[in-house]
């Protein structure tokens, strides 16, 4: 008894690769390899998912636009959610609800124009969508654009501003879009500035240069949303799922 007992202390004292070498051992001895290889897989990416964002990472890399909807779906699955956009006939958006982002495909006749992600969780910033490179250093909306080509925005419904960047003949003449969405507090979002700006772009009466309040806001205002396509900014902005959409999916 007291074997027994020692045996169990020293199990859960081990680190957890030692844990999953002690599972495979004890599998491999009944003939059950192959379902504890799956195991240890998905142990594996649970551990890694738990402490790095590595493994989303690396998922999301393997997106790109122009490919096929269905070889896409062979890594990530099904999506949850699927909506039609409002503007454009046979334009799909299919959402991926993960626990740390929300995955956008936005595709027409199997074909994906674009997509984008949106951060749930702060320090959750993915790769550069088209290089695939790290992103570093880079936290407000002003950060991630070089140059403005469109801007958008809206504080009914939900807060958000976004903005669109024309890329070059290098990056395949596609738009870039960054911005923040207003479903957490964090993002140093206000709904009254966003109301001002709304108010000022609206104004029939005289057209305004806004590009120095764009530049003020997005220069405070945290990024998390990360976006390509071969479409325009409306399209993306058409794509966010409002805040009673959010709110209904995720609680």
């Amino acid at each position: 008894m007291g074997s027994t007992g020692n045996s169990q202390v020293n199990f859960w004292s081990k680190s957890w690769k030692e844990k999953l070498i002690v599972v495979a051992i004890s599998a491999m001895a009944i003939g059950q390899w192959s379902d504890t290889k799956a195991i240890l897989e998905e142990s594996y990416i649970g551990i890694v998912s738990n402490f790095t964002h590595t493994y989303e990472y690396e998922s999301l890399n393997k997106i790109n636009v122009g490919a096929n909807l269905a070889y896409i779906e062979q890594t990530l699955g099904s999506p949850q959610l699927i909506k039609k956009s409002n503007f454009v006939d046979e334009l799909q958006f299919n959402y991926y609800l993960h626990e740390k982002y929300i995955l956008t495909l936005i595709h027409k006749n199997e074909r994906i124009l674009g997509y984008s992600i949106l951060s749930l969780v702060d320090d959750f910033i993915p790769n550069n969508l088209i290089t695939k490179d790290k992103t570093k250093d880079k936290h407000t909306v002003f950060q991630f654009y070089t140059s403005l080509s469109d801007f958008t925005l809206d504080y009914n419904n939900i807060d958000f501003i976004l903005v669109q960047e024309e890329l070059d003949k290098s990056k395949l003449f596609l738009n870039q879009f960054s911005g923040s969405v207003g479903y957490f507090d964090y993002l140093n979002l206000k709904s009254s500035e966003l109301k001002t700006l709304y108010n000022e772009l609206n104004n029939d009466d005289s057209i305004v240069d806004m590009s120095a309040d764009i530049q003020k806001i997005t220069s405070k205002t945290i990024n998390n949303f990360y976006g390509i396509g071969e479409f325009d900014l409306a399209i993306m902005a058409d794509s966010i799922l409002t805040r009673f959409e959010y709110y209904l999916y995720y609680h």
